[in-house]
């Protein structure tokens, strides 16, 4: 083989090894959970293969740019009180660089830009971070995949072998990291003219019976139940919960003509990424911002699970929040990662 075929081969296999990952991304690696917007913004956090609930949990986060500074999280959901921080054993020694932050009256130790980089340098030598002391549940984070789940991240953000990578720093300088992409723009939701209460009944009661077929189940344990709400001056938006589990329920979704024969038209519902975003576990709509929503939960305590919602723009359904934990971590719905980023109007 020549040397300039070579050469072009060795080129080949860097810009292979340059593509971006496509975003948003979610990843599972061993006892951690990558998971990165579709602004290239991303988390690692701590979450144990087992799906044992463990209240004590890690996370990590950093923006897309080369600037973008790296915030580090420890968090007790049992807000036991932080007790002396271990690292295989022995006293964690960057453990003067977390500092406590209250927020909505719970406490995370945190560490920011230069302290987060030594608390990281620290735990990446190590396998396991625990908390002293007597808790109800062990008070222990694996660090086993740590490693991985930073090299997908600089991988995410462009940031191999730069200066400011969380894996394997190089001579790159940070002017050379990709800046965070433009933010999609949400539409404003125009409004629209209610429905009366007889136009309601009417609209729910013929729905349901011409779409009867399509969701009732024999054992249903409960009797569905049906809201009407208006999308524009002639079509509205008809949710029905057709039945009910421990704590998710299944819906049916419809949009229809607002005059008889209340003919169902497409929903225009933006498909969100990653094969999430269907409309079960708990759905709504607000008519005063056109907002429509889900919650699911993965399991009862809701550590886990999916939520998103669109807005309403007088035509179609834009996507304008996405969050997801397929992982069973410890954490609330509003700490899900967020996968999907807007600019409001």
């Amino acid at each position: 083989m020549s040397r300039w075929m070579l050469a072009l081969g060795v080129w080949i296999v860097g810009v292979v090894q340059a593509a971006p990952e496509q975003v948003p991304l979610y990843r599972e690696i061993k006892d951690w959970v990558v998971a990165c917007d579709n602004l290239r913004g991303c988390q690692a956090l701590s979450a144990p293969e087992s799906f044992g609930y463990t209240p004590f949990s890690l996370l990590l986060e950093r923006a897309a740019g080369g600037q973008a500074p790296l915030r580090l999280s420890l968090y007790d959901a049992k807000q036991s009180g932080y007790a002396p921080l271990r690292l295989d054993g022995r006293g964690l020694s960057t453990a003067d660089r977390l500092h406590p932050t209250e927020k909505q009256g719970e406490t995370t130790l945190v560490a920011e830009g230069a302290d987060a980089l030594a608390v990281l340098a620290e735990l990446r030598n190590g396998t396991h971070l625990s908390m002293e002391g007597v808790c109800e549940y062990e008070a222990v984070v694996s660090l086993n995949g740590l490693s991985a789940a930073l090299l997908l991240m600089d991988a995410v953000q462009g940031r191999l072998d730069s200066r400011s990578a969380l894996y394997r720093p190089g001579s790159r300088p940070d002017s050379e990291v990709s800046a965070a992409p433009r933010a999609p723009h949400l539409r404003a939701y125009p409004g629209a003219p209610s429905l009366s209460e007889m136009e309601q009944r009417d609209i729910v009661q013929q729905t349901m019976a011409a779409t009867r077929s399509q969701w009732l189940e024999e054992d249903m344990s409960r009797e569905p139940e049906a809201q009407a709400f208006a999308l524009n001056d002639h079509e509205a938006l008809v949710i029905i919960r057709t039945s009910c589990a421990a704590y998710n329920c299944d819906f049916a979704v419809y949009r229809v003509d607002r005059e008889p024969p209340y003919v169902e038209r497409d929903l225009r519902l933006e498909a969100p990424p990653l094969e999430l975003g269907v409309l079960s576990g708990a759905v709504s709509y607000n008519p005063d911002t056109g907002e429509l929503g889900y919650l699911y939960k993965g399991r009862g305590i809701a550590d886990c699970g999916d939520s998103g919602s669109w807005r309403f723009d007088g035509e179609r359904f834009q996507l304008a929040s996405l969050s997801f934990l397929g992982r069973c971590a410890g954490r609330s719905p509003g700490e899900w990662p967020e996968l999907w980023r807007v600019v409001e109007p």
